[in-house]
Formats: C-alpha cells, sequence, structure tokens
C-alpha cells in the first residue's frame, strides 16, 4: 500500500512540473517516474535513495554544464584545434580529463552510498534503467527531428 502511494505521488509531482517547469525539470521528472518504476523501492529505500541521487544527478549537471562551456569556448576560438597554441590545447586536455576523473569518481560514490541503502540487485537495475531511459531519449529525440 505505502509503494502505490508513494508512486501515486511521484506521479502527481511529475505532472505537476510538466505544466509548471521547463523543459530539463519535466525530463527530470519523467526520469524520477521512470526509475521509480523500474527499481520498485520501498517507501523506506525511496526516503534514502532519492536525496543521495538527485545530489549525484545535480553534481554531473554541473560538470556537464562546465564542459559545454569549455567547449563553446574553444568553438568560439577558432571553430577548430589548429587556431589553438599547443599550450592551448594542452590545457583544454588537462581539463577535459580533470572533468571526466571527477565524473568517475561521482559516479564510485554514489554507487558506494547506495550500496547502504539498496541492495546490489536494484543498482544493477538503475544502472540498466538509466542506460534504457536515455536510449528512450534520445529516440524520442529522432523521431522529433524527422518529423520536424
Amino acid at each position: 500500500m505505502k509503494k502505490v502511494v508513494l508512486f501515486v505521488f511521484l506521479i502527481f509531482v511529475s505532472f505537476s512540473s510538466f505544466a509548471q517547469n521547463g523543459p530539463r525539470e519535466r525530463m527530470k521528472a519523467y526520469k524520477v517516474a521512470y526509475l521509480t518504476e523500474k527499481l520498485n523501492l520501498t517507501s523506506k529505500e525511496a526516503e534514502k535513495f532519492w536525496p543521495i541521487y538527485n545530489n549525484h544527478e545535480e553534481t554531473v549537471h554541473k560538470l556537464k554544464r562546465q564542459e559545454r562551456k569549455q567547449l563553446k569556448t574553444l568553438r568560439e576560438a577558432d571553430n577548430s584545434p589548429d587556431g589553438l597554441s599547443d599550450q592551448q590545447a594542452g590545457d583544454f586536455l588537462s581539463s577535459h580529463i580533470e572533468n571526466q576523473e571527477k565524473k568517475s569518481r561521482f559516479r564510485k560514490k554514489l554507487i558506494t552510498d547506495l550500496k547502504q541503502i539498496i541492495s546490489n540487485k536494484k543498482i544493477i537495475a538503475l544502472i540498466k534503467a538509466e542506460a534504457d531511459f536515455n536510449k528512450r531519449i534520445l529516440q524520442k529525440m529522432r523521431e522529433r527531428r524527422k518529423k520536424g
């Protein structure tokens, strides 16, 4: 019964987010509903899972935003690596590698933290559900491009 109430609540929050917020918030609400369905978390698990997961997602989002900013700066400079000095290219690569390492460390921390809350099988289910969700989103984007 608690699972049903939790699921209904999350669906309600998701729909209200669709109506009030921008694309990023709608996507986040859709992902929450999708992961909730796929992971079949108990209410106790969900109570501990979502703050940790949301914190991880926000951290990774900031890193991705930083990456996009760096790439934009690179594109604006000359639109090709040929316009960079070797030092600038090296700085960009160092920053890129550091960013990738940070994402990897945050992912490892997420899994370690989640092991205290949910089973290893549910963590694997999370990894699969995230991949499936991303695949669905890409498919929908491709379909929209074909139509538009």
